[in-house]
């Protein structure tokens, strides 16, 4: 009889250390929304599916895709957008190559090798740590980023800061430029709203505060 209860016990023990490790463990980046036609790795995609690094993901006309990663770290990827999604790379980023993203970015450190994350375009590279922006390319010369709330870092090709923006409900610049250091002037608020910004944080059970700046 204590054979066997200390047998239950140690299956018990195994049981729940398992849990913990499992619970522990960090979650894949992994497609926790879409609608209409998205690829990964010209593979179609569906709710579920992880998103290994380095991965290609493509949305096309009509469509939308949300990975999330690191637990509280999402980005959706509007239509019409290739994205090489790559966090953990920080030397050269993610790099959005069409369309447009909405980020809501609550948990870097978890994830990534150090507190920044970046996207790159053709004319920029938007650098945060943990905040709700949006990004899109316009033209292969011109870039739209909007800090929503919190902070970006807008830099150069060469990683030089070419403007710091800080704001807690909207504040948006348009990079231009081919060769040479890019143009950054003021924008006003255009491709996104509140809403879009709130739906994807909604998808982590995040509530953004409009009257404080998220930093």
């Amino acid at each position: 009889m204590a054979i066997m209860k200390r047998m239950v016990f140690l299956s018990a023990l195994f049981l729940a250390v398992t849990a913990f490790c499992f619970a522990q463990a960090p979650r894949a980046p992994t497609i926790t929304y879409m609608e209409g036609t998205v690829t990964v790795d010209g593979r179609p995609a569906a709710i579920g599916d992880a998103v290994p690094l380095g991965s290609v993901v493509v949305t096309s006309a009509q469509s939308l895709a949300d990975i999330e990663f690191s637990a509280r770290n999402v980005v959706r990827l509007s239509a019409n957008t290739t994205l090489v999604f790559n966090p953990r790379n920080l030397l050269t980023g993610s790099e959005l190559r069409l369309g447009a993203l909405t980020l809501v970015l609550k948990n870097l450190s978890a994830g990534t090798a150090a507190e920044n994350f970046l996207v790159r375009t053709p004319t920029t590279v938007a650098g945060v740590r943990g905040t709700s922006f949006f990004i899109s390319v316009e033209s292969p010369t011109s870039t739209y980023v909007c800090a929503c709330n919190g902070a970006v870092q807008v830099l150069g090709p060469d990683g030089s800061v070419l403007k710091e923006l800080v704001a807690s409900h909207h504040k948006a610049v348009r990079v231009t430029g081919g060769v040479g250091t890019p143009q950054v002037t003021d924008a006003p608020m255009l491709y996104h709203t509140d809403k879009d910004l709130e739906a994807v944080a909604s998808d982590i059970g995040y509530t953004i505060n409009w009257n404080v700046v998220d930093q």
